[in-house]
């Protein structure tokens, strides 16, 4: 495995995106086990890069990365379903989430726009995630957390963080909350008529 992320990582450093594209594609057909092992191998180095590059695509693309290596609810179906394929328990699913969400939240205050949407589409997986792991009280910590975080921007990125907000706040709706949100959402006003 530690072969492997070094292939992804020159991928990555590389800010080539066809590279870029093929290792979160390979990411995204790795089974579970195989995700979750290289999420411990990697996510160090992946938040090192991150931190480190002065490359906006390089950013995005390590945001990306860290989006297809949130656990993710297969994985807890999978834990809870007592998969013996599976290295994880929930409390290891727990903590590669936080950890991923510490990342996605950070990415939310970059200067660039496209690593603050990959960071808004991680973070509906991580909310789903909290969700599946009936985590309403983490869900509700990072909407009032992403709340601030907007409040010391003026610019696109309070837009971004408010947004991120709003789909916490999805999670925290009943069955049929979500089901008339969605509704609206695709139907709009007439909906409500």
């Amino acid at each position: 495995m530690d072969d492997r992320w070094n292939d992804f990582e020159d991928a990555l450093e590389s800010g080539e995106s066809d590279r870029v594209n093929e290792v979160i594609e390979e990411i995204k057909e790795m089974d579970l086990d195989e995700r979750s092992r290289l999420f411990e191998v990697c996510f160090d180095d992946l938040t090192d890069l991150y931190a480190e590059s002065d490359d906006g695509y390089i950013r995005q693309s390590t945001v990306r990365v860290a989006e297809r290596l949130v656990p993710g609810i297969g994985l807890i179906f999978a834990v809870a379903d007592d998969d013996h394929s599976l290295t994880l328990d929930l409390e290891d699913v727990r903590q590669q989430t936080d950890d991923a969400t510490g990342l996605l939240l950070e990415a939310m205050t970059d200067d660039d726009g496209r690593v603050r949407n990959s960071a808004k589409r991680g973070l509906k997986d991580v909310f789903r995630t909290y969700d599946s792991l009936e985590d309403e009280e983490t869900i509700e910590a990072l909407a009032v957390e992403l709340e601030e975080m907007a409040t010391e921007y003026s610019d696109k990125r309070r837009e971004h963080l408010l947004d991120a907000k709003a789909d916490a706040e999805f999670f925290l709706q009943s069955g049929f909350g979500r089901l008339l949100e969605g509704f609206q959402k695709e139907f709009g006003d007439s909906v409500n008529n």
